[in-house]
């Protein structure tokens, strides 16, 4: 499977070209370097931003591609399951790890401190086979 992150401007204006391109299967917004290189640094919601997204999204789909979300967590996948979004990746290495140090720091810290017992951290569902 060959997938393309689309980050530019100029990849959104030529998607169809480039979706064109043999054995291309999947692709995927990304949000944030293209917030970026429109000068819109950490605007990932800016409306300029939001439709460039959908505009990847329908085009893929109109091409027969896979198009590829990727989210912190569930909340967000509603909106782009509507839109025909299968494929999605929940949670990414920096954010997962994030996530379980600031629970069990803040429960280590909590216990250090005297402050009010504080429950782990809920573990990871395994599903499926690894």
């Amino acid at each position: 499977m060959i997938a393309i992150m689309v980050e530019k401007r100029e990849c959104v204006e030529d998607l169809e070209a480039i979706l064109s391109v043999p054995d291309i299967d999947m692709v995927q917004f990304g949000s944030s370097d293209y917030s970026m290189s429109l000068g819109l640094t950490g605007q990932r919601s800016h409306p300029d931003v939001v439709k460039a997204e959908r505009t990847t999204i329908e085009t893929a789909l109109k091409m027969g591609k896979h198009p590829r979300v990727e989210l912190g967590d569930i909340s967000g996948a509603k909106p782009y399951l509507e839109m025909g979004v299968k494929h999605f990746c929940i949670g990414w290495d920096v954010r997962i790890l994030y996530n379980w140090w600031r629970t069990n720091g803040a429960g280590m810290r909590a216990m250090l401190t005297g402050e009010a017992a504080v429950a782990p951290a809920p573990q990871p569902v395994k599903t499926g086979t690894y």
